[in-house]
């Protein structure tokens, strides 16, 4: 693993951090207005890891609610935004109301939260792209309903030795609903992005 990592320095991670800070803060927006709640999101976790130490990480058999989106552009990356299944439910009954009985809910889940997903991610990785001075290629959304072992297989490309994942934890402030936002790239993106901040910090010098 070590073989492959790329050392960032201090200052790479700091512009990293505040890249992302920024993106969050306009994704916990657009879901704040969603599902009329303050929603708070924590200061980016940046992990160097193995796909293996990934999946131990995130739980390798829990069964989870997700959205994903693949981007291609200065660098490529995978956005995901997890739910287990009960708290997306409640997600879905604050988006669409609590007047709507618990069957018609479950029929709209997987599109509530597929626009849900949409909204924040690209919220998310709208703000990154305006500070880059970049455009990025983003496909459509992608829910899945599996456990967490089959998303990372679905969402990573092979090859992925180690990967630059950026957690977020996510908290509905009212219902007590938690989710996370998790951004990963591989060794090829990792090395376009240390060019990218690099070319960043040489425009701020």
């Amino acid at each position: 693993m070590e073989n492959n990592k790329i050392d960032f320095s201090d200052m790479q991670y700091d512009l990293l951090k505040e890249l992302f800070n920024m993106g969050i803060g306009g994704a916990a927006n657009s879901l704040s207005e969603l599902v009329d709640q303050e929603v708070i999101l924590s200061v980016p976790t940046i992990l160097f890891e193995t796909p293996e130490q990934l999946a131990n990480r995130m739980g390798r058999e829990n069964e989870v609610y997700s959205v994903s989106q693949a981007m291609d552009g200065p660098f490529a990356m995978h956005s995901i935004i997890v739910f287990r299944p009960e708290d997306s439910f409640d997600v879905v009954k604050q988006l669409l109301g609590l007047h709507l009985s618990d069957e018609t809910l479950a029929e709209l889940q997987s599109e509530a939260l597929t626009e849900i997903g949409n909204i924040v991610l690209n919220a998310c990785i709208s703000v990154i792209a305006e500070a880059l001075g970049e455009c990025f290629s983003i496909q459509l959304p992608v829910f899945r309903e599996t456990n967490t072992t089959n998303l990372l297989e679905e969402t990573m490309e092979e090859g992925s030795d180690v990967l630059l994942s950026i957690v977020v934890k996510m908290e509905l402030k009212q219902n007590a609903v938690n989710g996370q936002l998790v951004f990963i790239l591989n060794t090829d993106s990792m090395s376009n992005l240390y060019t990218t901040l690099n070319l960043m910090l040489d425009r701020y010098s």
